[in-house]
């Protein structure tokens, strides 16, 4: 199969290349390697994964001009080419839509599922976790020991494996359109996995912008024979 990914050397993306690699020709799209989504295009393609975008809550208030240009207007070309050329699109959207309305960064993914062509696949993505994940992001945060303070905020956190796992899972059914969950389908508070790996932070109440629960227990995947393999607190990390 002839896929077409954007966002290629971001953290997902970096994964997905190495797993689609053994049995398809791929064309990459990230600003990385100077292909800019803004002037996306394909020649001839059979599907596009679209993962490209900024991510970031906190981050989005800072950069909501930056968020919205890149999460919606380039979004919005990417489904445009693959309209005109009836070519199947799936993108990552985020559980963050469960509250969409908190932060530009959820309301830019709203919009995108509300955009997408009638034969595209959305993928909520719960809190991923990894090898190659944003300093930034939580986990890495933990194993770093650079978190500043914990939550009591419910965290789904699915690895990164497991995600790649679901995307093929969408790939292998053509059949499949609209919006689906990936997630392990259980939580646990961030304090509480802060602790279990033995960090000694300050609890602070998190923000109300913030979901306090990102649960996703993925039905719709699971009917497809899905289910995630990695479990967090199976050891430390």
């Amino acid at each position: 199969m002839h896929i077409t990914v954007t966002g290629s050397h971001g953290f997902i993306g970096s994964h997905l290349i190495q797993h689609l690699s053994k049995d398809n020709v791929l064309d990459c799209w990230d600003t990385k390697i100077q292909k800019n989504i803004a002037d996306f295009n394909i020649d001839r393609t059979d599907l596009i994964i679209h993962l490209a975008a900024l991510a970031g809550i906190r981050e989005s208030f800072e950069q909501a001009d930056d968020f919205w240009k890149t999460n919606v207007e380039y979004t919005k070309h990417v489904f445009s080419v693959a309209e005109k050329s009836n070519t199947r699109v799936i993108y990552a959207s985020s559980s963050a839509c469960k509250k969409w309305f908190g932060n530009p960064y959820s309301i830019s993914k709203y919009v995108n599922e509300f955009i997408a062509p009638p034969n595209s696949v959305g993928l909520r993505f719960s809190t991923v976790w990894g090898q190659g994940a944003r300093g930034d992001m939580l986990v890495p945060q933990i194993q770093n020991k650079t978190l500043k303070f914990a939550t009591q905020h419910k965290r789904d956190l699915i690895h990164v494996t497991d995600v790649v796992s679901a995307i093929q899972t969408i790939i292998d059914h053509p059949e499949q359109t609209g919006v689906f969950e990936v997630g392990t389908g259980k939580t646990i508070k961030v304090d509480e996995l802060v602790a279990y790996n033995g960090l000694d932070v300050p609890i602070q109440h998190g923000q109300d912008y913030e979901l306090e629960e990102n649960l996703l227990p993925s039905h719709r995947l699971r009917a497809l024979g899905w289910a995630p393999k990695k479990d967090i607190m199976d050891s430390k990390l």
